[in-house]
């Protein structure tokens, strides 16, 4: 062993050019088995601060085939109960529609008329993403001609397709939608911040 280390063997077998290389693949291998266990530990404790992710955020059982359920919108009694359910429905019934579809000029007939739509967004999700499960829970009047709407439903998608902060194929939504009423047809107000919550299920 020692006239290996004199006459440099070992230090020829551990020349840069070979070593630099492997130890970069394995600094690559504990990068990626450390960044898969912080996000399993993420979303486990993003569905402990939830609870039930699934049939709770979207208020129905959650399909078993892994899709995203019948793109029927439903009312729950109390939503029923309310004057403008029927109104309400048939606008929450278009959207849905109209994002399963992927028809940008439904979807935009949809919002108010100054909502912020971005057609390359748009396009990119409705390419593979599927709306369902549907339930408005409840409608509820406020200041302003206003009606907010908590309502939840799930998406199926190309995990490329999904949010960047959660690509699954799967989403439960637990969304509070604001209905604009004044000037006739009820139209749907951008998303207001922290008016949205959605998990993997």
């Amino acid at each position: 062993m020692l006239g290996r280390l004199r006459d440099g063997a070992l230090a020829d077998r551990l020349r840069p050019g070979l070593v630099v290389p492997v130890v970069l693949a394995l600094a690559l291998v504990v990068i990626v088995v450390a960044g898969a266990v912080l996000g399993a530990r993420a979303a486990s404790v993003a569905r402990a601060a939830v609870g039930d992710t699934g049939p709770v955020l979207v208020g129905a059982e959650l399909p078993a085939d892994g899709s995203a359920g019948p793109p029927t919108v439903v009312l729950s009694a109390s939503a029923a109960a309310h004057p403008q359910s029927g109104a309400v429905r048939d606008l929450l019934q278009r959207w849905t529609d109209a994002r399963n579809s992927g028809d940008l000029s439904a979807y935009r007939a949809t919002l108010v008329p100054d909502a912020r739509v971005d057609a390359t967004t748009f396009a990119a999700a409705a390419r593979t993403q599927r709306v369902g499960s549907v339930v408005v829970r409840r409608i509820d009047p406020v200041a302003g001609g206003e009606l907010v709407v908590p309502l939840g439903y799930v998406t199926t998608q190309d995990p490329a397709d999904a949010p960047a902060d959660v690509r699954v194929p799967r989403l439960c939504w637990q969304v509070g939608a604001v209905v604009e009423t004044d000037g006739g047809e009820p139209r749907l107000v951008d998303p207001r911040p922290g008016s949205q919550l959605r998990t993997p299920c």
